[in-house]
């Protein structure tokens, strides 16, 4: 049986906020939220390779928990555990037939805090895809909004194909999509086209809500695909849709990367995994 491994993170180094873990034991996933003021800064930097160690005892093997939540006792100074097996947020919006387990995905590549590039272990093929997964509950929102979006686009060409959603023991926490094969960032003479898909986008009565430039992907046949829809909302107005288009000249001159959240992460920098 392996032991339990950290997958995740998302921590105030100093402590004065909780700090948020995954850890995957049994196959299965453990939450473990380490409250404001329980650990100091040197534990909370050692918990990367040593978790086990810096917490108290807790069960990994055991499947009667999915949540730790660790104090410190003001009266004796330990380290105390409350163990719960509470249900986490889920995505709602199921509508494509298939599930893929989030242990059946192999990273190849970090894109971004929540979308990396991988291989779908069931497909035997050499194709690489992307998977967007929520880590923790209040995330889960975004895959929410993103995989009802997925459902509008389904078919109409400017977004990738969605592939499947993304569970965790039964808990739908994402998406596997395409990966654009040979696809680019759009440029400023890309101008036109993109404000042909964006326009496409609008028809169904929705605006992007962040049309920077590295959510149009061109494909290498010059067709664009529109990525990220987070913050995409229903509208009824014109006016709005035509000022996200108009926008758009400004955006696709922008060059201080803002938005460029598809490329390699680096695992070891920063706060959050």
């Amino acid at each position: 049986m392996e032991p339990p491994r950290l997958i995740s993170m998302e921590v105030t180094r100093n402590g004065s906020a909780d700090s948020r873990y995954r850890i995957l034991a049994n196959q299965r996933v453990k939450y473990i939220t380490i409250k404001a003021g329980a650990l100091d800064a040197a534990s909370l930097d050692d918990m990367d390779l040593d978790f086990q160690n810096v917490l108290p005892p807790l069960p990994y093997q055991e499947d009667t928990w999915k949540l730790a939540c660790i104090t410190r006792n003001p009266f004796s100074g330990r380290l105390e555990a409350a163990l719960s097996s509470a249900d986490l947020p889920s995505v709602k919006t199921i509508w494509h037939p298939r599930m893929i387990d989030h242990l059946d995905i192999e990273r190849t590549e970090y894109l971004a805090l929540l979308t990396q590039e991988c291989k779908w272990k069931a497909d035997s093929g050499p194709e690489r895809m992307i998977a967007k997964m929520a880590r923790f509950y209040w995330e889960v929102q975004y895959m929410e909004a993103e995989t009802r979006m997925y459902q509008v686009l389904e078919g109409r060409g400017i977004a990738p194909k969605f592939l499947g959603h993304v569970h965790e023991a039964g808990r739908v926490i994402g998406f596997l999509l395409e990966k654009i094969p040979d696809g680019r960032h759009a440029e400023p003479a890309d101008l036109e086209i993109c404000k042909v898909a964006l326009r496409r986008f609008h028809g169904p009565g929705f605006v992007h809500g962040d049309c920077n430039k590295y959510n149009f992907i061109i494909r290498p046949n010059g067709q664009v695909v529109l990525i990220d829809f987070d913050k995409a909302n229903t509208c009824a107005d014109p006016a709005l849709m035509e000022a996200e288009i108009a926008s758009l000249e400004e955006q696709l001159v922008e060059t201080t990367g803002r938005g460029g959240g598809l490329m390699a992460f680096d695992e070891g920098n920063g706060d959050g995994q």
